[in-house]
């Protein structure tokens, strides 16, 4: 698909009328920041599966996309997803892979009694398998990064992003691909605490 024509159709699914994708993404910022800052307090509930991870999509872009909360499956998003020489998982594959990765999580009992180095090495390699999955058309990292704070909450811990930025994730997930988790274990590292 043209690069044109799919920057299209993410114009033609947006809900608020945005007519550039300058203009679409300026805005979609804004309300997803506003809906980040009240999952914090009104919590997505769900069992930290597949379904969670979209139910939490759903809430943050639910006022911007039609396909909010469906993954590119679902949504028959047949294109091939990619960022720089890193491609995602292919369309058709999506969800065998999908199921795969949460009944791994779930076999694994969500890493519960893990030490917090133990923690932080098993949820660098999910959050790794969540990236190369990349289930949604747009909202992949903020949605990941929601279900990774839920996950470590889970396990008794407080876990941010605030110290993080965009160019430390991607390294990251670059280095992941390549089965190099020390960049994404430094993240989860910097920004988990204890829960008193």
């Amino acid at each position: 698909m043209a690069e044109d024509s799919f920057d299209k159709e993410l114009l033609n699914a947006n809900l608020i009328g945005a007519t550039s994708l300058e203009d679409l993404y300026q805005k979609e910022s804004v309300l997803v920041g506003i809906k980040l800052s009240k999952i914090i307090y009104q919590p997505i509930d769900g069992e930290l599966d597949f379904n969670h991870l979209k139910a939490i999509h759903k809430y943050l872009f639910e006022d911007i996309y039609t396909f909010a909360g469906l993954d590119r499956y679902e949504a028959g998003i047949i294109a091939e997803f990619g960022k720089g020489s890193t491609l995602f998982t292919p369309y058709e594959k999506l969800p065998l892979v999908a199921k795969t990765l949460f009944t791994a999580l779930q076999d694994e009992e969500y890493f519960k009694g893990e030490s917090k180095n133990e923690f932080i090495k098993s949820i660098a390699v999910f959050m790794n398998g969540l990236n190369i999955l990349h289930p949604f058309r747009e909202g992949n990292g903020r949605t990941q990064r929601v279900f990774m704070q839920y996950l470590a909450k889970h396990n008794g811990y407080e876990l941010n992003f605030n110290d993080v930025n965009s160019k430390e994730m991607i390294l990251a997930s670059i280095h992941g691909v390549k089965g190099d988790m020390l960049l994404m274990e430094k993240i989860f590292q910097k920004g988990m605490k204890q829960i008193d």
